[in-house]
């Protein structure tokens, strides 16, 4: 598959979703932990087509161009940079969590 865009995850994305995954096997079920899984990455597809579908996030603005995705059918948001030629999926928060706090420490 040859995609318009450069598409890559941090490693802080990778171990928010892992401990999301986890928690939703310990606490609910497999099917919770795979209906986020499902919904997380049918979310990350649509980047590839368009980068720009997205809002801007303010909290994030002076870094750059991020964006969020708020998914729908679950409580979680994903983060994302785009530069034009890039996509780069940095972190998934739990929609309830402080974000302010979070990523007032925020270093690109």
């Amino acid at each position: 598959m040859n995609l318009p865009f450069d598409l890559s995850f941090s490693r802080q994305f990778d171990q928010d979703l892992e401990e999301i995954l986890d928690y939703l096997l310990k606490e609910a079920s497999e099917v919770a932990a795979k209906k986020v899984r499902d919904e997380v990455f049918k979310a990350v597809e649509t980047l590839v087509d368009h980068p720009e579908r997205y809002p801007s996030e303010p909290l994030l603005a002076k870094h750059g161009n991020y964006r969020v995705i708020r998914l729908r059918k679950v409580p979680y948001e994903i983060f994302y940079r785009f530069t034009g030629t890039e996509i780069f999926v940095i972190r998934i928060i739990h929609s309830s969590r402080d974000l302010k706090r979070i990523f007032r420490q925020f270093k690109p």
